[in-house]
């Protein structure tokens, strides 16, 4: 990857789960001596202290819990993630249990040494992934229902796009389709920080998670309304995410996938008219 990695691992050292954050950054280290790490602690009382190498580099967040301390320390910075590891998900994929103790056991350190090399694995998969060239793609003049609730308007495209019931879009190019997520779930979700692309060549079963993202309000999927194999990823939203803010039906598509059956498929699916109102009874239903 062209920019250097580092790596902030949460620093929970009273729990377990912190241990684990902190092994996790070690090995990583003791197995690429080019990976830099942050030190969580100090990262807290001095942020300029790491500031240049935050900016520089693309960075690795390791969170032990639900208090996601890792990811908040670097919420004022100006930085590019490549990658965020939620201990907890981690845990509960490998079916692994910690323990209580506060010093890591040998299955513990076995468990951390895992994920660190899951994660280099994943950046040489980055490394040696060509990168296609960023294509704006051209939507011409969308017609769009619209509404307004407080100060959030909300709009959904008349025609062309299909919707699910978690609030995503499908729009059919031939035997493409592009995905993405819709202005009510972005709107919902704040301001977006991070996607977290799949691979090209990626197969997909209808309402599989496909693509994460990262708000400063949750973590969210887009639950993909469609079977296919990914065909292109909108690699701008690396870069700049705020994309699905600004042009959720727009630029801010996430994946393009090589279509199974649209055909069928589509029967589960809403066109605008009746999202559109699927839509405002969610809203109406919250006030």
């Amino acid at each position: 990857m062209a920019k250097k990695i580092s790596v902030l691992p949460c620093c929970g050292i009273n729990k377990t789960l912190g241990l684990v954050t902190t092994e996790i950054g070690l090995k990583l280290k003791e197995l690429d001596r080019s990976i830099e790490l942050i030190s969580p602690a100090t990262l807290s009382v001095d942020q300029k202290r790491f500031q240049e190498l935050i900016q520089e580099s693309q960075v690795i967040v390791i969170d032990g819990c639900v208090t996601r301390c890792a990811t908040k320390l670097l919420e004022k910075e100006h930085y590019t993630k490549v990658k965020r590891i939620f201990i907890p998900e981690e845990t509960k994929k490998y079916e692994f249990r910690l323990g209580k103790t506060l010093r890591l056991s040998d299955e513990g350190k076995k468990f951390a040494e895992k994920i660190a090399k899951q994660i280099l694995e994943y950046l040489r998969k980055e490394t040696a992934r060509v990168k296609q060239p960023i294509v704006e793609r051209d939507f011409g003049t969308i017609d769009y229902f619209e509404v307004t609730y407080d100060k959030y308007h909300f709009r959904v495209p008349k025609e062309g796009y299909y919707f699910s019931e978690n609030d995503c879009w499908v729009k059919q190019e031939g035997e493409k389709a592009l995905l993405g997520v819709t202005d009510y779930l972005q709107n919902k979700s704040s301001d977006i920080l991070f996607v977290d692309l799949p691979e090209i060549g990626t197969e997909v079963e209808q309402f599989d998670e496909i693509v994460n993202f990262e708000s400063v309000k949750a973590l969210l999927s887009l639950i993909t309304p469609v079977s296919g194999v990914v065909s292109a990823i909108n690699g701008k939203l690396e870069e700049e995410p705020n994309l699905l803010n600004e042009e959720p039906y727009e630029q801010g598509w996430t994946i393009e996938i090589k279509l199974a059956d649209f055909d069928e498929e589509k029967e589960l699916l809403m066109d605008g008219k009746t999202y559109f109102e699927y839509m405002k009874k969610k809203i109406e239903e919250e006030q």
